[in-house]
């Protein structure tokens, strides 16, 4: 596994948050935080957008992620698809 793997992972996961966001009015996705043991790459990069404000997981607690995308987040994918 490489940075750009990591990088690719984070900009797949970031534009999925982004769909679910408008598909599902603002709403979190959960995830089992057990799925991520599974994928070393994902948990690398969901890490990675969490540490640097892209998503939000508001699953403390819990067994789940419950990840939402930022305002940081949503900026970046709207400026991706204006380039």
């Amino acid at each position: 596994m490489t940075n750009e793997d990591v990088t690719k992972m984070s900009d797949v996961l970031l534009q999925s948050l982004y769909d679910y966001h408008f598909a599902y009015n603002g709403g979190s996705y959960t995830l089992p935080k057990t799925m991520l043991n599974a994928d070393v790459t994902s948990k690398l990069a969901i890490d990675y957008l969490i540490e640097n404000g892209y998503a939000l997981d508001n699953g403390e607690g819990s067994d789940n992620l419950v990840l939402s995308i930022t305002p940081k987040g949503l900026d970046s994918i709207k400026n991706k698809q204006v380039k």
